[in-house]
């Protein structure tokens, strides 16, 4: 498969900062994707859209000269992966969902966690970030308190369009790869299963690690 390299897309409250420890470990090149809301695409005070985030993915991977793309999305990131995949099939080659969101079509992050959907009503509105403790519960167990806390220093807000986007299906024809974290806190292993059964990749690894696996076990997010 001729592919020109990775293009990568974090979850939610972080940003393209938390694939850097794994872009050195792969062996093609990449990028690193900020979506909108944080990073070198900060705040407008303007509602943020599923279609400004799959316009921000193809922009980067243009401006990296890459026709061609692995595609991976983080968490939250599995939303707009899909969405990339679903509108521009010929530009991605194979998706990779770590630890990813796999919603079903028509739903939210706000019907998947059950939360009050009250802040959707200010559509240019955030989420507040989560204070450090339970961040690192969710997130990142499988580090020390005082690994995280740099991470957490980068993370911001998250737009709660983004909390409100849903994907219009999965039949793009891309093939995908889901990583599975066992221990996440993020995602039950529960819904995780519904989740991979939703989508029906045609691979699964499950791996021993908390949900922000590219800070923990970059090596293996690499490979993989």
């Amino acid at each position: 498969m001729e592919v020109d390299g990775f293009v990568l897309v974090h979850g939610g409250f972080h940003g393209a900062w938390c694939w850097d420890p794994v872009r050195p470990k792969l062996a093609l090149p990449s990028v690193a994707v900020d979506l909108p809301g944080r990073g070198t695409r900060p705040l407008t005070g303007q509602p943020v859209t599923i279609d400004q985030c799959v316009e921000a993915v193809i922009a980067d991977a243009d401006a990296a000269g890459m026709s061609k793309m692995v595609l991976v999305g983080h968490s939250m990131g599995g939303i707009t992966i899909t969405e990339v995949a679903n509108r521009y099939p010929d530009r991605v080659a194979q998706l990779v969902y770590v630890a990813a969101l796999v919603l079903p079509p028509g739903s939210t992050v706000f019907d998947l966690y059950s939360l009050d959907p009250t802040p959707a009503a200010d559509p240019a509105g955030v989420m507040p970030l989560l204070d450090e403790s339970m961040a690192h519960q969710m997130f990142a167990s499988d580090l020390s308190p005082e690994a995280f806390a740099p991470a957490h220093a980068q993370c911001v807000p998250e737009p709660v369009g983004l909390f409100a986007a849903t994907v219009s299906g999965y039949d793009s024809g891309v093939p995908a790869t889901y990583i599975r974290c066992r221990r996440d806190g993020a995602v039950s292993i529960e819904v995780t299963d519904q989740m991979v059964a939703r989508l029906q990749p045609e691979t699964v690894h499950d791996i021993d690690a908390d949900h922000d696996i590219m800070l923990s076990q970059p090596d293996v997010v690499a490979d993989l």
